[in-house]
């Protein structure tokens, strides 16, 4: 019977979908009604015992009120009789405080019961018999004050017979109350009673039918389902081929993992392949830059196999067909003659072949060709279309790493070809410098000989002759000489430009790699296991490692081109030395070390210098401190040092440098001993760049050490940073014969980039509403990504530009809330994009926060950036970049600081920059100014050099030197003309100046508008 059943289902699957739809329905639908009836019955009996329980409640409310009226009326009574009695008028209070009240609540108490005309009655007869009695009470209480004889009136017994009529009718008035309340709850009870019990049986019927009908259909559908499980059964086993594949794809991405050369990368993905699949043979072949496929890799055969092909034109075999047309190509049923696979006990031939094509990015650049003694499945082909973009990735990957070790070995063979020439070129010098000792002492011997030389004048004039000949060829080999050393010396010259020129390219695509490796690294979606992440993880550390030995190689490059700019402020000492402090306490804690901070007293409070190349230098020398000791203690102390400078001592426990060696570490990419960089790591850079950073800050840098004792490292800085003139460089003195011949090296020029391909965006897409979008401005394709994909993350939506041309044209048309900009554009300069932005009254407003490698945030936050962010960055900062950015999109209302002292300007300025969303604070002294800044946020500050207290240049310097709440741009509005040395000093610090004139009011509420970013 169950037999025929299912083949009744499988002959009719419509009708099995019926009846479980019909069952399904009904066991769904009338449980689902009696659900809704039972609920709608019992909300109207709900909504029916609220009704009476307001009722009762009512009820109740109305006998409070009747037994304050009863009470008021004793009152009344009381107090008239105990001045009767007593005569004394204390004893009127309660009477004279119930007349009043009696009125007022006895007409709240009708507005209660107006709803029963009955009680409506009473209460008016009791209005009635009140008055009564109070004009009968009024008429006994003036006879007891007149002295009348106010006891016949009480004996005539007219005030008992109105208080018991009074009191009579409250009582009637109380009991119809009381059994109007019973009444409500009686039928309240009864009527709940009835609901429930009716519900209870239909619910019961309703029961009973589903559970007898559900029955008896349910079971014949089991029945049907019998033929499901079966075709799940052939699911399953498709899902189970499904992670054969994923699981293949994984481990095929583990082998290919950490950086691997072509060779060992082709040797993992083979073994991995012929493992997994069951091949016998193999081979890996690479598309090389003339475009023929070599091959680089092979298993189960020979490399040095002559029988079969190493290299392949694009047309000359099935290898260069597959990667011409991307296309997987198989062959089956092969000849025996195709191809011999020998083992230690026999040989064959193999019966199939597949031959895939490897790519990156949409572009073939390697196959896989695979043999197997078996017949081909699905699923190996399967696996090879899945393979081909890691293959791909880790291919192209290797040949970037291949090219990247030739470009590094030969700027070292330049170097060292460079210092050779400058030591044959010092030699030279020697030499020269030699024969000019001996030309001297042949002169002076001469002289000693004038007198002999007189009576031979003749035989020596044509020794003088010989001898201007020869002066003269020593004045042209000098010549050439000075001419090949400034050759030499724009030969080092371009190499430092190229490596400081090269900071763009070098640190935008790691920038990009280690933001992706992070993502990885922190599994957001949880897709990766444990050893993945740790791979990840190493991806992100050795980029870091990368990174900062590329931060301090371009460094040394900058000192050694002259690019290396110094931007002097007015520092605070104490800031900056806490503030290194909490940067290296917790790492010398996490070492066990103690960390301690010394100030001295006569140490000035603030140093004119370039605070971020001061504390580059510190912090090399407490990283080296808190590196190099294993117990013991780490000092970093302040202190005077004569009368115009100031030294940092950084102090430590550790393993202390030879004297021998003390000047060898300031070498650049040398240490002690080798045994030093194995143990601790490092480059041997810090210490050099430390001390060109120090000269270059008019300081400079001194060690005391001893081994196993510790260090000390001394940073002598002037307390005023004066630049320095660079002395005009005197030309060398050397043998013209002793120099080879050196060309003239030209400037390396400039790759142009290629247009590239545009990033898909959302300029296209209508903003959801209450969606703010921003406009992305960056030329590197990866990183422009890698900034969408986070503004998509964030809720924003995302418009991308790779050049400079249209991008002002893009904003006035689509109108972004906000933009981020890169500063090296392929076609422009970021700042001149800036610029065309702020002069445009359309895109003035719009916020602009600046993303670059270059170093121009002084310039770009002067034109109305922001905000600055240095590439590299990590994904963290870039969401910090995003939160300044939304903060100062819902920032509704911009706050600007005023100081003048004179009022009438002061009320000026605010009527002319004033707004609904501007809030204007106005001071009229630097104390109060600078108290409010220490308390208080302001997006701009206006600022007269003339206040009664101190000037506004000590305001701006104690703004510098002072831990305020936030620094705004300054604008300094002056009727006093500056010298130029004044408005340079002013400039430091401000972001405008203006004098005030005819036109200057115009001119301060552009400036206003353009750092609050209004329109």
């Amino acid at each position: 019977m169950p037999n025929a059943a299912s083949k009744a289902i499988t002959a009719s699957p419509a009708q099995d979908t019926t009846a479980f739809q019909r069952i399904l329905k009904r066991n769904v639908t009338l449980p689902l009604g009696v659900g809704l009836f039972g609920a709608l019955l019992f909300v109207v009996l709900v909504a029916y015992l609220l009704s009476t329980i307001g009722w009762v409640e009512h009820t109740d409310q109305i006998l409070r009120r009747a037994n304050i009226l009863q009470k008021l009326t004793i009152d009344k009574e009381t107090g008239m009789r105990g001045f009767l009695l007593t005569g004394d008028e204390a004893f009127l209070a309660p009477y004279e405080i119930a007349k009043p009240r009696l009125k007022t609540e006895g007409e709240a108490l009708k507005l209660a019961v107006a709803d029963n005309p009955v009680q409506l009655d009473r209460l008016r007869r009791i209005d009635g018999l009140q008055e009564e009695w109070d004009k009968f009470g009024a008429m006994v209480v003036d006879a007891r004050r007149k002295g009348g004889n106010y006891l016949e009136a009480i004996r005539a017994g007219r005030g008992k017979r109105l208080t018991d009529e009074i009191r009579s009718e409250f009582d009637d008035f109380v009991d119809t109350e009381q059994r109007l309340r019973l009444e409500r709850n009686n039928t309240a009870s009864r009527t709940s009673w009835v609901v429930i019990a009716t519900y209870l049986i239909f619910t019961l019927l309703i029961s009973g039918f589903l559970a007898f009908n559900g029955r008896r259909e349910l079971v014949s559908l089991s029945r049907s389902y019998g033929a499901a499980l079966d075709e799940q059964q052939r699911h399953a086993e498709s899902l189970a081929a499904q992670a054969w594949l994923r699981d293949g794809q994984r481990q095929l991405g583990d082998s290919l993992e950490g950086k691997q050369d072509l060779a060992r990368l082709g040797h993992n993905a083979l073994e991995f392949l012929s493992n997994y699949l069951g091949s016998v043979v193999g081979a890996l072949y690479v598309r090389s830059d003339s475009g023929h496929l070599q091959r680089v890799a092979g298993w189960g055969f020979s490399t040095t196999d002559d029988t079969a092909g190493t290299a392949f034109a694009q047309t000359d075999s099935l290898v260069a067909e597959a990667a011409n047309n991307a296309r997987q190509i198989q062959l089956r049923d092969l000849p025996s003659s195709y191809l011999r696979v020998t083992s230690g006990l026999g040989q064959g031939a193999p019966t199939s072949v597949i031959i895939s094509p490897v790519m990156n990015d949409g572009v073939v650049n390697g196959v896989i060709e695979l043999g197997f003694m078996r017949a081909l499945e699905d699923r190996d082909g399967e696996l090879l279309e899945f393979a081909r973009a890691s293959v791909g990735a880790s291919v192209e990957a290797a040949r970037y790493r291949q090219r990247l070790q030739d470009s590094l070995e030969e700027t070292q063979q330049l170097n060292e070809e460079l210092q050779v020439q400058q030591e044959e070129l010092r030699t030279s010098n020697e030499e020269l410098e030699e024969q000019s000792r001996a030309l001297k002492e042949s002169q002076a011997h001469l002289e000693s000989q004038q007198a002999e030389l007189e009576q031979i004048n003749v035989q020596l004039s044509d020794q003088r002759d010989a001898l201007d000949d020869k002066n003269e060829a020593l004045g042209q080999a000098q010549r050439e000489v000075e001419a090949r050393a400034s050759e030499l010396e724009r030969a080092s010259q371009y190499k430092s430009e190229f490596l400081a020129n090269m900071s763009h390219e070098l640190r935008t695509p790691l920038n990009s790699t280690l933001i992706l490796a992070r993502l990885l690294a922190d599994n957001g979606k949880g897709n990766l296991d444990a050893e993945q992440v740790k791979f990840s993880e190493s991806i992100y550390s050795a980029g870091n490692d990368l990174l900062n030995l590329i931060n301090d190689i371009l460094d040394i490059a900058k000192v050694e081109a002259g690019k290396m700019d110094v931007r002097a402020e007015t520092t605070s000492v104490n800031a900056m030395a806490e503030a290194l402090k909490r940067t290296f306490e917790p790492l010398a804690a996490n070492k066990k070390l103690s960390f301690e901070l010394i100030v001295g007293q006569q140490v000035p409070a603030t140093l004119y210098t370039d605070r971020q190349r001061v504390e580059q230098i510190l912090k090399n020398l407490l990283s080296n401190a808190v590196k190099f000791t294993d117990k013991g203690n780490v000092t970093l102390e302040v202190q005077p040092h004569g009368a115009s400078e100031v030294a940092f001592r950084v102090t430590d426990s550790g393993i202390g440098v030879d004297a021998g060696q003390q000047k060898l570490i300031f070498e650049a990419f040398r240490q002690a001993d080798g045994t030093t960089s194995r143990k601790y790591g490092g480059t041997g850079l810090g210490l050099s760049i430390s001390r060109d950073l120090a000269r270059l800050l008019g300081g400079k840098i001194d060690v005391s050490s001893k081994p196993g004792v510790g260090s000390t490292f001394t940073l002598t800085l002037p307390m005023q940073y004066e630049e320095a003139e660079q002395p005009a460089p005197q030309p060398p003195h050397v043998d013209p014969a002793s120099l080879p011949s050196l060309a003239s090296p030209a400037a390396p020029p400039r790759r142009p980039r290629e247009r590239a391909a545009p990033i898909p965006d959302d300029r296209d897409i209508a903003p959801v509403l209450g969606q703010r979008r921003v406009l992305v401005v960056e030329d590197e394709p990866q990183f422009a990504q890698i900034l969408r994909d986070l503004a998509h993350e964030l809720g924003y939506g995302c418009i991308v530009a790779q050049q400079a041309d249209g991008v002002l044209e893009l904003a006035e048309r689509l109108r972004p809330d906000a933009m981020l900009l890169d500063m090296r554009l392929p076609d422009g300069s970021g700042l001149s994009v800036l610029q065309r932005l702020k002069d445009n009254a359309t895109t003035r407003h719009i916020p602009v926060h600046v993303i670059s490698v270059q170093d121009l945030s002084e310039t770009a936050l002067q034109m109305g950036a922001i905000g600055y962010a240095r590439k590299p960055t990590t994904r963290d900062e870039l969401r910090a970049v995003f939160s300044r950015l939304e903060a100062k999109l819902s920032q509704k209302v911009k706050r600007v600081l005023v100081v003048e002292d004179d009022k009438l300007q002061r009320e000026s300025i605010a009527r002319l920059i004033g707004d609904e969303d501007i809030e204007i604070v106005t001071v009229e002294s630097g104390m109060e100014a600078l108290d409010r800044l220490h308390r208080e946020i302001f997006d701009c500050m206006i600022i007269d050099l003339k206040l009664p207290d101190m000037t506004g240049n000590e305001v701006l310097k104690r703004m510098a030197g002072e831990e305020i709440r936030s620094f705004p741009p300054v604008i300094v509005y002056t009727g006093r003309n500056l010298t130029r040395e004044e408005e340079a000093e002013l400039q430091r610090s401000s972001r405008s100046i203006i004098i005030k004139g005819a036109r200057s009011p115009e001119r301060l509420l552009d400036e206003v508008t353009l750092f609050l970013h209004k329109v």
